[in-house]
């Protein structure tokens, strides 16, 4: 699996990758382990998007990374437990909604 993520103010964020080894869901379909950086460096990539292509950690399957959902209305929970093929973390002002959130 793995867990793309546009909240790079995350101090787990790498380059639109998550970096925790557990990932917990929230019931409301939010990231509950968001922890803001707020002395992160965020590269503002809106200025220069269609010049280049952002740098984005490069893909890497996550088999050890347990991630735990209590959104027990997505269709990718299985007893608490998520089993998407990969998941996409937003970036809203003040949430970090799991993307990949598909309702039963």
């Amino acid at each position: 699996m793995d867990v793309m993520c546009r909240k790079y103010s995350c101090m787990y964020n790498d380059r639109a990758k998550c970096t925790r080894k557990n990932l917990n869901i929230s019931k409301h379909a939010d990231c509950g382990d968001l922890i803001i950086d707020n002395e992160k460096i965020v590269e503002d990539v809106s200025l220069d998007m269609f010049e280049h292509e952002p740098d984005i950690a490069p893909f890497h399957h996550c088999k050890t990374m347990f991630i735990s959902c209590d959104c027990f209305v997505c269709i990718y929970n299985k007893s608490g437990e998520c089993y998407s093929n990969g998941i996409f973390v937003g970036s809203e002002i003040d949430d970090a909604p799991c993307n990949s959130y598909v309702p039963k």
